[in-house]
């Protein structure tokens, strides 16, 4: 399990959203108080935004975002109106190194998944390689369930909530094919810094926290925890895309 967030609206500076909010993306990491199967999230971080011609741009580092020094810098340095930010609680037997930190990215997008799917190597990552393009699977660097769910995603067409929604209905169907003790968590964000989509579900599990602040600091935040005690934050439903359009008019997208 990790933790992740995003924020889509007017230019905000990066501590303003990462490390500022009395419950912070950062502070989660070792003081989460909705993850059920860790209470740390030590195993290296990410954040990720675009640069002024549109590009993603993304920092990754393994250590844990507490004992990272240059989390100051950055905050006080780095200005854009998307932010994508994952502090990770790496599934075990998949390593902590710098390929499988999130957030992942591509020529177009951002994308972070909070979850796993239960024995990755020996379940699912055989279905899913087999239904990749060869030139997609051969640029998957690292090991985990979701650089690979993100292959699968990039190789979808339509909108971003279409190619999420694709992504994430293939996984479900798999997922029985497994056996009933098989858990599939699916809290997905993904971003062009345009539109933003994201879906909140499980398989044969509870699903993992995320809630919606669609009117937060000049823009809208979609965060596994609440930053704070605002009424404005509230949970996402399940197993609905959620888009966000910059600027930003959150809308639900079937």
């Amino acid at each position: 399990m990790c933790r992740i967030a995003a924020y889509l609206g007017e230019p905000c500076r990066l501590d303003r959203f990462l490390t500022e909010p009395a419950h912070s993306i950062a502070r989660q990491a070792w003081d989460a108080r909705e993850m059920g199967d860790a209470t740390v999230n030590a195993d290296g971080w990410g954040t990720g935004w675009f640069d002024e011609s549109g590009q993603p741009a993304a920092y990754r580092n393994t250590l844990p975002i507490w004992s990272d020094a240059n989390v100051d810098a950055l905050g006080r340095s780095l200005y854009a109106h998307t932010w994508v930010t994952n502090v990770r609680s790496a599934t075990p037997g998949l390593g902590t190194d710098y390929a499988n930190t999130q957030p992942f990215i591509s020529d177009e997008v951002l994308f972070v998944h909070n979850g796993f799917v239960d024995r990755f190597a020996h379940t699912l990552r055989a279905r899913v390689s087999v239904a990749l393009e060869p030139a997609m699977l051969a640029e998957i660097n690292g090991s985990t369930d979701s650089e690979y769910l993100f292959a699968l995603f990039r190789q979808q067409t339509g909108s971003l909530a279409d190619r999420l929604r694709a992504m994430h209905d293939q996984v479900v169907a798999w997922i029985p094919e497994l056996g009933d003790d098989v858990r599939a968590l699916l809290n997905f964000i993904v971003t062009d810094g345009t539109q933003l989509a994201a879906i909140r579900n499980a398989v044969n599990a509870p699903a993992p926290s995320l809630y919606l602040n669609r009117d937060w600091s000049g823009g809208a935040v979609i965060a596994s925890e609440a930053f704070d005690q605002s009424s404005d934050w509230t949970p996402m439903p399940h197993n609905e895309v959620v888009e966000l359009d910059h600027p930003v008019s959150p809308r639900n997208a079937a």
